[in-house]
């Protein structure tokens, strides 16, 4: 398994790098128009009759090549290595199941009164299903994540460190909102994954047994015992995802912030020729991306 992780990684590098130089490539495309036009504009106010705009078309296509090659490599590198790491993840959880399985018939029969068979189910279904998630998208997205903020934040800094300096304003506001809702949604999801535990364990012990219930005419009762794990289900559940979902409102209006503040200056900085205008695109391009790979390493 190890060499097909090395593999993944190697494929994952190579996506982040070429998606990382491709808004900086695509940049040089908006300079070469933007100074078209200022040219066509500089020769008219000097009274020379131009027909159109003296844009260099050949440069703006070839770059616009260099610019989906580069995409289509790079989308090939990440199909590559989505199919690696759903493989690897697939046969690990494979693994874990089987070996589970084994352990079950092995356990002595106090460890099954320790324990509830819906306890036991959650386990073999919910918490396999997100180790294999963990797998699949989890670890290669951490090494991801990690790869391409440390990549936008050279190339940031190779555009203009000052307006990095203003990026990086966003990252004390994007730790004030997860330090404040991230505590309080792990709390709830770790709830919510216990009353699903008892919830499958009802549902089980109910339907195992289900002669005895109906002999006993305890079918209302167990009926008004699952309403009421399943309301408490609902309630805990609904928390955890509307409080996660906050989340992400908050971290965009930190990025829009950001975005803002790199737009002004940046539109300040080409008024001096200062900066280029394909630059500051392709700034503003990097930025979004780089607070995308933050969102991703702090949630």
């Amino acid at each position: 398994m190890a060499p097909r992780v090395i593999t993944s990684v190697i494929l994952a590098i190579v996506s982040v790098i070429l998606n990382t130089i491709a808004p900086k490539v695509l940049g040089e495309a908006t300079t070469v128009l933007y100074e078209g036009v200022m040219k066509g504009m500089r020769e008219a106010k000097l009274g020379m009759h131009i027909t159109q705009y003296p844009i260099d078309m050949n440069r703006i296509v070839q770059i616009s090549m260099q610019v989906v090659l580069i995409f289509v490599i790079s989308g090939l590198f990440s199909l590559g290595q989505q199919i690696l790491m759903t493989r690897i993840s697939q046969r690990a959880v494979y693994n874990l199941r089987r070996d589970y399985k084994h352990k079950l018939a092995r356990l002595p029969i106090k460890a099954y009164d320790q324990h509830s068979n819906g306890d036991l189910m959650s386990r073999m279904v919910n918490d396999m299903d997100n180790i294999a998630g963990t797998l699949q998208q989890g670890l290669i997205q951490v090494v991801t994540s990690i790869l391409t903020f440390v990549g936008v934040l050279a190339m940031m800094i190779s555009i203009s460190w000052k307006l990095t300096l203003v990026a990086l304003i966003t990252i004390p506001l994007s730790l004030l909102v997860v330090g404040f809702v991230a505590p309080a949604a792990q709390k709830l999801f770790a709830q919510q994954q216990a009353t699903l535990g008892k919830l499958n364990d009802q549902v089980e012990e109910v339907y195992a047994g289900h002669t005895i219930v109906r002999t006993f005419n305890k079918e209302d009762d167990e009926a008004a015992t699952f309403a009421k794990q399943n309301a408490q289900y609902y309630q805990v559940a609904w928390k955890a995802q509307a409080l996660s979902i906050l989340m992400f409102p908050l971290m965009a209006f930190v990025r829009n912030l950001g975005y803002l503040m790199i737009a002004v200056m940046g539109a300040l900085e080409v008024a001096h020729g200062q900066i280029t205008l394909g630059n500051v695109q392709a700034f503003c391009n990097t930025q979004t991306n780089f607070h995308n790979q933050l969102r991703k390493l702090l949630i």
